[in-house]
């Protein structure tokens, strides 16, 4: 743009220009605009509300912060800026702030579904339970067919368990998301002779969690088919009743129905009384067990507790700062003594490398783990797993081994609410935080449960 056109232009012409860059991740474009407005107004609130919006999309949160606060002060009325205040206030743990700002938002935006959800998950962080259900049914007021608060209400139901109303809802998180199907869905209904199709539509450990429903489906259509990750394709591809598994929609075989995974637990009436338990319900490949169980042997000869580690989840899940912790963080854990830890953690985060070089009782074996039936005949070899709330936990769980899990506030609809036990799993236990990012607490608990079991242990030099 020339400099005559640029001295025509206002600065509204400009941000416009700038949001433009942004919406197609021409994120240096559109901060440089803004910055360039700044030069000319400085304190432009709008320039200041637009770069908090892309930083803190971004991840750079108290930049994001400061400029939003600045152009809030000039400009307190705009609903955007407070609903981005909000949401970041709380990704801070801020969450009095938080409260604030979203309130602010629905006032000055109450049309708006997207505000009140916004809300919603804001007084759920603060364990206000009745008004996170109020804000999530004005939403669906607002908006009947947005997806997000049907879905947060139904996992807000589960966690109460209240497993018929929540499956309703629940149902609502694969709105809009699947490609277009070529069979009708499944109701539960008998096909005899018939194939169907089972679209695995969640992540890893949803599919573990709800891979208990398989056998249940063998009595009502013989040939199962299913869509697998790669990833997961050597764990479950010879599940019993699978009849072919596949790993793209290209390759999907005819088939007389579909149903997604996520779904069974509502087609099969699934309440806290029935749920299914044929624990375990997985099995590892006696040969690959045995083999880790040699590979342990020679690298660790002085036989210890042995203790699984996993502390970090998949990047791209939408809660996974609040479920994750580095490697640092489980310091009291790791300097338990007597014990041996071995990483199930996939990926290692390249941050937590050089932590990971200082420990002694560490054996560090993430690139072994090809498949999740690798990291399964591992698990078969160890005395205990320790983990975030990760595939890995059902993992462990579906092969009826034990496992500590380390449980965020608020946690995930399936460990229900203030309980140290699994409806969903006879092996585990739930260490929870009771305050939101508060983790000091439960990794005492941890550390103090762990050094008794260790001393109790009866080792092959006693």
């Amino acid at each position: 743009m020339s400099e005559t056109t640029a001295a025509r232009e206002t600065p509204d012409q400009a941000l416009n220009r700038a949001l433009n860059a942004a919406k197609i991740r021409h994120i240096n474009e559109a901060l440089g605009i803004c910055k360039d407005v700044l030069t000319q107004h400085p304190e432009h609130p709008g320039a200041l509300g637009l770069i908090g919006g892309i930083l803190g999309q971004e991840g750079r949160v108290e930049e994001a912060l400061n400029h939003l606060e600045r152009a809030v002060a000039k400009q307190p009325n705009v609903a955007n800026w407070q609903l981005n205040l909000c949401a970041l206030y709380r990704s801070r743990n801020r969450l009095e702030d938080s409260l604030r700002h979203g309130q602010e938002a629905v006032r000055l935006a109450p049309e708006s579904a997207s505000h009140r959800v916004e809300l919603a998950l804001t007084y759920l962080s603060l364990g206000d339970r009745p008004n996170t259900s109020r804000c999530f049914r004005e939403a669906m007021a607002c908006d009947p067919e947005l997806a997000a608060p049907h879905m947060g209400l139904g996992e807000l139901l589960l966690a109460e368990g209240d497993y018929a109303s929540g499956w309703l809802e629940y149902a609502w998180r694969n709105k809009g998301t699947l490609p277009k199907m070529v069979a009708a869905p499944w109701n539960g209904m008998k096909i005899p002779g018939g194939t169907l199709l089972i679209v695995a539509d969640q992540g890893f450990g949803d599919m573990i969690q709800f891979a208990r429903y398989i056998p249940m489906l063998t009595a009502r259509v013989p040939n199962l088919v299913i869509g697998w990750g790669p990833e997961v394709t050597s764990l479950l591809g010879e599940y019993p009743g699978i009849t072919h598994c596949f790993a793209s929609w290209k390759e999907a075989p005819p088939h007389d129905a579909y149903v997604l995974l996520s779904t069974l637990p509502q087609i099969f009436g699934t309440t806290l009384d029935n749920i299914p338990m044929p624990i375990p319900y997985m099995w590892m490949k006696p040969d690959r067990v045995a083999a880790w169980g040699e590979r342990l042997a020679a690298a660790l000869p002085n036989r210890r507790l042995r203790v699984g580690l996993s502390w970090s989840g998949r990047p791209t899940h939408p809660n996974n700062a609040r479920r994750s912790v580095r490697l640092h963080d489980l310091a009291p854990i790791l300097a338990v003594p007597d014990v041996d830890f071995i990483t199930l953690q996939k990926p290692f985060p390249a941050d937590d490398r050089a932590y990971a070089q200082g420990l002694t009782n560490l054996l560090e074996v993430t690139d072994e783990l090809t498949s999740f039936a690798e990291s399964g005949a591992l698990i078969e070899n160890l005395d205990l797993v320790i983990s975030v709330d990760t595939a890995v936990v059902h993992l462990a769980g579906a092969l009826n081994r034990e496992v500590w899990v380390l449980v965020p506030m608020p946690a995930d609809w399936r460990w229900l609410t203030d309980r140290e036990d699994s409806v969903w799993y006879k092996s585990l236990r739930l260490f929870r935080q009771t305050q939101c990012n508060e983790w000091a607490p439960v990794f005492a608990k941890v550390a103090s449960e762990l050094a008794a079991r260790a001393r109790a242990f009866p080792s092959q030099q006693k």
